[in-house]
């Protein structure tokens, strides 16, 4: 799987386009990948709807100029060269977009972890073993489903002074179970993503056992009286807060909009002083980590809320000039025909000092949340709401067997955050899904944490 164009070739093709406009750039994508499921029905293998195309941007007069097309022939990106250039002369729009400017030359060549790819055969062997591994679980499984998935990327970008590609490949497997027994039934899930191949279908020693133990806790679990209450959220919990709350919150776009209340904040006080919120593209073998973002701003970290104060959005090259703040490497598109917009990648609390059976010993009356399913936040109006699929009762200082489920949470976004009274010193990241920018524009994105002892309303 290959562009089949060379940076060289691409710039080539650019030339004419850098000697006559202030600023040009090109991205150029290509992906595939394959989706392999395996469960008591069926073996099902299928490949990823292959992307290859290019994006040509112009800044002329203050207003960005785009075109994409499918990457097929030199003939074809000479043609949308010329389309481009035809429409910049036709329509003579004016902007306010200021000039862009690059002052560092680079060129450099990005890989992750590109992994191992086995043959066809053994990736059904070893789906099957899996399967069978956590079918003979427990007798209450019914269903039972392993799925994988291999995702290749390459990308360039590509300015007068700057030629920058990367090879990235992910790999995510996902573990499902319904359990049933005399009316109930319950279903979990598990699992994880990485940069890597093949190499990593085989699961962590107890993370299936660990799983079908929570089923089965969830099987037999009560509702939960609605309440305010002392609880710590797990790493999953503590991710999907830190992706609602001042995730989408500070997306630079959105502020950019007046659509985040975030913008008002800024330097001010959001949350408990022991609270650190970041987003950083650049962690190792972290899913979706990348080396640079689709505007060709090499990838870094941003400190998003640093000791309690809300310190700076993330951004894209729009966002950032409207905003008056530095960029950051958060400017992604869910594909080449797509439009950038400011995305977040890793996004996780830091972690803090404090052990975790202290801050169980800690709580009188009160639950651990854990394995977090869905979230929304309002930016504007910082309402938030988290849902989790069990609540284990603390009771004057351990962990009891009482199981709640399923856990919804409820609150104001600085309120929560500020009641955050202990971090533990350790700390998950994972990420099994896409966010998207509302209903659409989907990006790979992980979360995490560390555990977050806090006072919030459940129901």
């Amino acid at each position: 799987m290959h562009t089949e164009f060379t940076p060289q070739q691409i710039r080539e093709i650019l030339s004419p386009l850098f000697k006559k406009y202030s600023f040009v750039r090109a991205f150029v994508e290509s992906s595939a990948g394959e989706v392999l499921t395996v469960n008591n029905k069926q073996v099902r293998a299928e490949p990823v709807e292959r992307k290859r195309g290019i994006t040509i941007s112009i800044l002329h007069r203050g207003v960005f100029y785009e075109a994409s097309s499918p990457l097929t022939t030199k003939r074809d990106i000479e043609k949308l060269v010329k389309g481009l250039s035809e429409s910049i002369e036709k329509y003579r729009y004016a902007g306010n977009t200021p000039a862009l400017s690059e002052q560092e030359e680079i060129e450099k060549h990005f890989e992750s972890k590109q992994g191992e790819d086995y043959s066809f055969e053994r990736k059904i062997k070893t789906a099957k073993e899996i399967l069978k591994q956590l079918e003979e679980l427990d007798d209450r499984i019914t269903l039972a489903q392993v799925r994988y998935k291999r995702l290749l990327q390459e990308e360039m970008y590509i300015s007068e002074k700057k030629t920058l590609s990367q090879k990235i490949s992910r790999f995510e497997a996902i573990f499902i179970a319904v359990l049933s027994d005399k009316g109930h039934s319950a279903q979990i899930y598990d699992g994880y993503a990485m940069h890597g191949g093949w190499e990593n279908m085989v699961p962590p020693e107890k993370m299936l056992k660990n799983m079908i133990a929570d089923g089965v806790k969830i099987l037999y679990a009560k509702r939960l009286d609605p309440g305010i209450y002392d609880c710590i959220f797990d790493p999953s919990m503590a991710g999907i807060l830190a992706h609602e709350a001042f995730g989408h919150g500070t997306e630079g776009d959105t502020m950019a909009k007046g659509r985040a209340k975030g913008t008002q904040y800024l330097g001010k006080e959001v949350a408990s002083p022991l609270v650190k919120l970041y987003d950083n593209p650049a962690l190792e073998n972290v899913a979706a980590s990348y080396f640079f973002d689709h505007e060709g701003q090499l990838a870094s970290e941003t400190r998003i809320v640093e000791n309690g104060i809300l310190q700076k959005p993330m951004t894209d090259f729009r966002s950032a000039n409207v905003l008056n703040v530095s960029r950051t490497a958060n400017g992604r598109r869910e594909a080449y025909d797509h439009k950038v917009y400011t995305r977040m990648s890793n996004t996780y609390f830091c972690a803090g000092n404090d052990k975790l059976e202290e801050m169980i010993q800690s709580i009188d009356d009160g639950f651990l949340v854990s394995r977090a399913t869905n979230g929304m936040e309002d930016p504007l109006g910082w309402g938030i709401q988290l849902e989790a699929l069990m609540a284990t009762r603390i009771k004057d200082g351990k962990l009891t067997d009482e199981v709640y489920s399923p856990v919804i949470v409820t609150g104001y976004v600085p309120d929560i955050l500020k009641s955050i009274s202990m971090v533990s010193d350790t700390m998950e990241i994972n990420g099994l899904g896409m966010c998207g920018k509302g209903h659409k524009e989907w990006v790979k994105v992980t979360d995490g944490g560390p555990y977050l002892k806090l006072r919030v309303r459940l129901a």
